[in-house]
């Protein structure tokens, strides 16, 4: 595959080829975001098809590198799961279905880590949207600090506090889960 900023201009520039890349490189981890947002595997799926869709209609107007472009795909991941849970105040509650966990554990290892999922949800429910955001990204997804902080609008200090906080509240609310 080619350099992500390369991708990003030749998709500027009109080719098919390079917004198909950018689509199969970020949208595993779009979707992953979006199913943890959400808790719904579908809707999960309907909004990051809107955040390539809504990435497709901007994209000519985009400025920035590889860094800035992944933390616009999930600024606009987030606008969008906002708008969805107002919507939809009373969503559901849904579990990870098993295909979420880890491609090639064992089955010990697969229920662990399925045990771990059910445990890490149900810790997250507890936390803010900003929180369980800084959360996500961070974690989840492995953004690096400044993309976080780009992505939410917040400064790296606002990020790292929110960080501490819920690393904090996640420690309290898994060992009262054990």
């Amino acid at each position: 595959m080619q350099e992500i900023p390369n991708l990003i201009e030749l998709a500027q520039n009109g080719s098919p080829e390079a917004a198909g890349s950018l689509y199969h490189y970020h949208h595993p981890a779009i979707f992953r975001y979006l199913f943890y947002r959400t808790g719904d595997r579908q809707a999960a799926e309907d909004l990051t098809g809107e955040v390539f869709l809504k990435m497709m209609q901007a994209l000519p107007g985009f400025n920035g590198g590889n860094g800035a472009f992944r933390a616009w795909l999930f600024q606009i991941a987030r606008n969008l799961s906002i708008d969805h849970l107002r919507r939809a105040l009373a969503h559901p509650h849904q579990e990870f279905p098993e295909e979420m966990s880890a491609p090639g554990l064992d089955p010990e290892r697969s229920t662990e880590a399925s045990l771990t999922e059910n445990a890490l949800r149900t810790a997250l429910t507890g936390l803010g949207d900003d929180q369980k955001d800084v959360i996500l990204l961070r974690f989840i997804e492995g953004l690096p600090l400044a993309e976080t902080a780009r992505a939410l609008h917040k400064s790296e200090d606002a990020v790292k506090g929110l960080q501490r906080r819920a690393l904090i509240a996640l420690r309290e609310a898994l060992s009262q889960s054990e």
